[in-house]
C-alpha cells in the first residue's frame, strides 16, 4: 500500500446508513467544515474518489533542483523529469554562480518542451513557471497535431533526398523539435492524469485511453526521428544523386508507408478493428517486400539507400503498433458491437 493509504472502519448509523470518517489531514488541507459539500465519483476500476469541490486554487507544485558546477548534462535530465512529473514551478539552485553552460541547458530545455518559461533569475538561481494548460492542449489534440506534422515531415524528407534539396532537409530536421515538444507534453499529461482523475474527466478521457494516446505519441515521435535521419543523409552525402532505380524504389515504398501511417491513425481514433487489421497486414507485407528488395542479388543498393529503406520499413511497423493499440482500445470498450 502507498504510504498515504490508511484503513478505516465502516460504521452503520441508523437503520440503513453506512458511514466512514474522512482523514483529518485532508479535512484541514482542504479547509472542509461541517455542512460543506464534497463531490464523489466511482471510477472505472471501482475506486471511490472524493473531491473537495469548489475551493481556492492550491499552491503550485514546486520542484527545487540543486546543482553543482560541471553537472550541466545531469541538469538536463533532471529538468525533463521535473517537467514530466507535472511541477508548475521548477527552481534551479546552486551554491555558486550558475555558469553559462547550465544557463544554455535551461534555455534549451525551455525550447524542448511546451510551457516552462523563465520568470526569475539571480546569480545562483533560475526559476521556470510552466504556463501550459492541459485543458487547452489535451493529449488527443497533441497526437492529432503530431500525426499531421510527422506526415508532412516524412514526405518532405523523402523529397529532399530525391531532389538533393539541403534547405528542405534542414527544415525537416528543425521540425523534429516540434514533434518532440508535443510528445513530452503528451507524456506529462499522462502522468498528471494518473495523479488527478478529475483532470481526466475534464479533458474527456480516462487512464486507459490516456496511456494509449501516450503510446501512439511515442510511435509517432519515433517516426519523426526516422524522417530526421533520412534528411540528415542529404546533408551528409558527398556523392551525386542515387540511381534512378534506387530513387524509384524509395519513392514507391515511402508512399505506401505514409498511407499505412494515415490509415493507422484513422483506425486508432475511430477504433475501427477491420481497418486496424488491414494496417497490420499491410505493414507486415510491405516490410517483407522491402527486405526482399534490399537484399536481392539483382540490386546493388548503396549503404545509404539501404539505411533509408530500413527507415521506411520502420515507419510502417510503428504504424502497425498504432493499429494494435486501436484494436486493444476497441476490445476494451464497453460497446464492442463495431469490433468485428
Amino acid at each position: 500500500m502507498p504510504n498515504n493509504t490508511e484503513s478505516r472502519k465502516v460504521q452503520k448509523t441508523g437503520t440503513s446508513t453506512i458511514t466512514v470518517s474522512l482523514p483529518k489531514s485532508w479535512i484541514d488541507s482542504n479547509n472542509i467544515k461541517a455542512g460543506d459539500r464534497v463531490n464523489m465519483c466511482i471510477t472505472d476500476d471501482g475506486t471511490l474518489c472524493i473531491d473537495a469541490g469548489e475551493r481556492k486554487k492550491s499552491t503550485p507544485a514546486k520542484s527545487i533542483i540543486e546543482v553543482d558546477e560541471g553537472e550541466a548534462e545531469h541538469l538536463g535530465r533532471k529538468l525533463i523529469g521535473a517537467y514530466l512529473a507535472g511541477f508548475d514551478i521548477i527552481e534551479v539552485k546552486s551554491k555558486e554562480r550558475i555558469d553559462l553552460e547550465m544557463k544554455h541547458v535551461i534555455k534549451a530545455f525551455s525550447r524542448l518542451v511546451i510551457g516552462p518559461e523563465v520568470i526569475e533569475e539571480t546569480s545562483n538561481s533560475i526559476t521556470l513557471h510552466d504556463l501550459s494548460d492541459p485543458v487547452e492542449l489535451p493529449q488527443k489534440k497533441c497526437v492529432r497535431r503530431m500525426h499531421l506534422l510527422v506526415g508532412s515531415m516524412y514526405k518532405d524528407a523523402i523529397t529532399s533526398y530525391v531532389s538533393l534539396d539541403s534547405a528542405l532537409a534542414e527544415d525537416v530536421i528543425d521540425r523534429d523539435q516540434d514533434i518532440d515538444r508535443l510528445y513530452w507534453m503528451t507524456v506529462k499529461q499522462f502522468n498528471l492524469i494518473q495523479k488527478d482523475r478529475k483532470l481526466a474527466e475534464i479533458v474527456g478521457t480516462n487512464i486507459y485511453d490516456s496511456m494509449s494516446l501516450m503510446l501512439v505519441a511515442r510511435a509517432i515521435e519515433r517516426i519523426g526521428d526516422h524522417a530526421e535521419k533520412i534528411a540528415k543523409h542529404v546533408l551528409e552525402r558527398k556523392s551525386q544523386k542515387s540511381s534512378q532505380d534506387e530513387m524509384d524504389t524509395i519513392i514507391k515504398f515511402s508512399e505506401e508507408s505514409v498511407n499505412i501511417l494515415s490509415l493507422a491513425t484513422e483506425s486508432f481514433f475511430s477504433r475501427d478493428v477491420n481497418k486496424a487489421n488491414k494496417v497490420i497486414d499491410s505493414a507486415d507485407e510491405l516490410s517483407e517486400r522491402i527486405k526482399e528488395t534490399s537484399y536481392s542479388s539483382q540490386n546493388d543498393f548503396t549503404a545509404e539507400v539501404m539505411s533509408i529503406l530500413d527507415s521506411v520499413s520502420r515507419v510502417a511497423m510503428y504504424s502497425a503498433d498504432i493499429a494494435e493499440l486501436a484494436i486493444n482500445d476497441a476490445m476494451r470498450s464497453v460497446d464492442t458491437s463495431n469490433a468485428n
